[in-house]
């Protein structure tokens, strides 16, 4: 349990000190408010994409087929099951708040957050369900996260079909089923430019941190709510589904790889998001953030109780 927290203790510090980076350049106004819109978009529109199709080109094909499946399908059931449980809370508050703290809900951090610590505890394994995972989170966040936080029933279907994400994991699965490999001219480009997805995105957030006043960090109830519901209530539930499953495919590194990935803090994609549809950009940024520091503890408690119920401890 000591190396979890020590892993995720050093991914968080990485994190903030990437979020105050983008604090003081905002602070000093040497980003301005049309900078982040900048920033958004080429994160949105080409690193997002480009970090998808590298991330599917990276599954390793070792692990069969039927349990990527198994995977997948594992990865799917908890996104439909935190959107179910996200329509019970929040109705009355107003419809852009509403909708980023149901986003905030329902997608975690799976990437940066989830991978070091599966890497850590699990190997090669277990990233494997990770990438997995997260080809579950780009199809939904790209789906139902996009009409989510665009306004709901004023977005286009068309405009969910054929947004970036979408047609970069289009992309990335046709090259994933057909065991493509890529030029190392093209290969290279879309490594480097996914490898821009963290930084540039705790950047954005951190700009939009400066514009926080501090005792707003703790006088928003909905912050921490959200955060209680994120990293422990949601993935709890998951859980519990989960172990019904595990009775039926006992399948250990697979069961502890999902409930790290469930149970990490808000994605950073909740800002983008915010960011792009100008929809309530601060609180995003609060819930990101206050929910990362919080993960330190939480996600290490839910590791170990999941290994407890895989039989690995």
């Amino acid at each position: 349990m000591m190396d979890s927290f020590l892993t995720l203790g050093e991914k968080v510090a990485e994190l903030f000190v990437m979020i105050a980076v983008g604090y003081f350049l905002s602070r000093r106004r040497v980003l301005t408010e049309r900078g982040l819109s900048q920033i958004t978009t080429i994160l949105l529109y080409v690193v997002t994409p480009c970090l998808t199709v590298d991330s599917l080109m990276s599954v390793d094909d070792s692990v069969s087929m039927t349990a990527l499946l198994l995977a997948g399908a594992y990865g799917f059931l908890y996104h439909f099951l935190a959107m179910g449980l996200s329509l019970l809370f929040y109705r009355c508050a107003p419809l852009d708040r509403r909708n980023v703290l149901r986003f905030a809900m329902v997608y975690s951090n799976t990437g940066f957050m989830g991978f070091p610590l599966v890497q850590a505890i699990l190997g090669a394994e277990g990233l494997v369900y990770a990438a997995i995972f997260v080809v579950s989170f780009n199809v939904c966040s790209w789906t139902h996260g996009y009409w989510l936080m665009s306004g709901g029933g004023k977005t286009r279907f068309i405009d969910i079909v054929l947004n970036p994400g979408v047609i970069g994991l289009a992309i990335g699965l046709v090259l994933f089923a057909c065991k493509v490999q890529l030029p190392e001219v093209l290969a290279y480009p879309i490594e480097s430019f996914g490898a821009l997805n963290t930084p540039l995105a705790m950047v954005v957030i951190g700009s939009y941190i400066a514009k926080v006043k501090m005792k707003d960090f703790f006088t928003d109830r909905h912050v921490f709510q959200v955060c209680g519901l994120r990293l422990l209530f949601i993935p709890l539930v998951y859980f519990a589904c989960m172990l019904g499953c595990y009775a039926l495919w006992p399948q250990p590194v697979m069961l502890v790889s999902c409930i790290i990935q469930a149970a990490a803090p808000v994605a950073g994609l909740t800002v983008l998001f915010a960011a792009k549809f100008n929809k309530e950009k601060e609180l995003s940024a609060k819930c990101v953030a206050v929910s990362t520091l919080l993960s330190i503890i939480t996600m290490p408690l839910m590791t170990v109780l999941s290994q407890m119920a895989a039989g690995m401890l």
